[in-house]
């Protein structure tokens, strides 16, 4: 009884203690992934990327190994790197030749060329992540027209929100109101690329999608037909989509 009392009374403190950790956790978690609390339709989405190219998939890695090709390279420089032989007399007499490091300012040189070489292998890959597409959703949205104080029954308008998500880790999503203007799909060698203008007076910027290991509106598409798919797919959505908004 003592002992089930005991137990009784520790398990407050220990789910106290549960909930803080997890808390703890979550918090380190969002640190790394700020995004991972945005949410997406649960519509199927026009596009979809199943097998992203290694740069994408394997990024941690890479930068892992870019991180540990850095350090040695550094490590190396400032111990080994040469700049003449000379030779050292020993306690007993005897000679043997060395090697003398070079001056400071010289291996200093060297080690902030090796960090630009990391930092720019760095932002290229997490570059890479931001520019390829995972996901595209096509979602028509209504929008109630404003006539007047005075007008009660407004008629609505439609209009066609593009949401992407893509393989960032800061900022995977953005949403945009679709427009011939705005954005555009476009045939890019072997894939095709997202030409958007997110922001007025700024150049576009432009996503890549993959067409090896594509899904268009649920579907896998062959690669040598996906390219073409994706293309008349959107183009037959935003005719379809102009047409009924015409209609209306």
């Amino acid at each position: 009884m003592i002992r089930r009392w005991v137990a009784v009374q520790r398990r407050p403190w220990a789910r106290n203690t549960s909930s803080y950790a997890s808390a703890l956790l979550n918090s380190v978690k969002d640190v790394g992934h700020p995004a991972r609390h945005l949410t997406y339709p649960k519509a199927t989405p026009f596009y979809e990327q199943v097998k992203p190219i290694p740069s994408v998939r394997y990024t941690k890695s890479f930068l892992f190994l870019t991180a540990l090709a850095v350090l040695l390279a550094m490590d190396v420089t400032w111990k080994y790197w040469p700049q003449k032989r000379i030779t050292v007399t020993n306690e007993d007499g005897t000679t043997q030749e060395a090697y003398q490091p070079r001056p400071i300012s010289h291996r200093l040189l060297m080690l902030a060329m090796h960090l630009g070489i990391g930092a720019s292998m760095a932002a290229y890959l997490v570059n890479k992540r931001r520019i390829h597409v995972h996901k595209i959703w096509l979602l028509p949205r209504t929008v109630r027209k404003k006539q007047g104080k005075l007008s009660s029954n407004a008629s609505p308008d439609t209009t066609m929100d593009v949401l992407v998500k893509t393989y960032s880790w800061y900022s995977p999503k953005f949403t945009f109101t679709y427009s011939p203007h705005v954005a555009s799909l476009v045939s890019s060698g072997e894939n095709v690329a997202l030409r958007a203008a997110l922001e007025s007076g700024k150049l576009e910027d432009t996503f890549i999608l993959k067409t090896k290991g594509a899904l268009v509106d649920g579907e896998a598409v062959p690669e040598k037909f996906a390219k073409e798919s994706i293309l008349n797919a959107f183009h037959s959505k935003i005719d379809r989509f102009l047409r009924s908004s015409t209609v209306q």
